[in-house]
């Protein structure tokens, strides 16, 4: 089996909360990517609080994924762990 892979994957966007508190770090995300390349399910695994752990989710939403593939080649639903990283530059 292939895993799934991110084709279009924007960077979320920080809070203005987060980005005063000067908070950097990373969520990490369970989620699960399904036959069409789609975020189905979104589990948080590790989050950093002031809104960013929402605002992950809510980019993952968005994000298109090439499917993972089973030994026939076929588009399959697999889990895979998503890490977001909030940077201040």
């Amino acid at each position: 089996m292939t895993p799934p892979k991110c084709a279009y994957c924007p960077d979320p966007q920080y809070t203005d909360e987060a980005r005063e508190a000067k908070v950097q770090g990373s969520v990490t995300l369970l989620v699960l990517v399904d036959a069409d390349g789609r975020a189905s399910q979104i589990r948080l695994a590790k989050g950093i609080g002031l809104g960013l752990d929402e605002r992950a989710m809510q980019a993952i939403r968005g994000w298109r994924f090439a499917p993972a593939r089973d030994a026939g080649h076929r588009p399959v639903p697999a889990w895979v762990t998503v890490e977001a990283t909030f940077r201040l530059f």
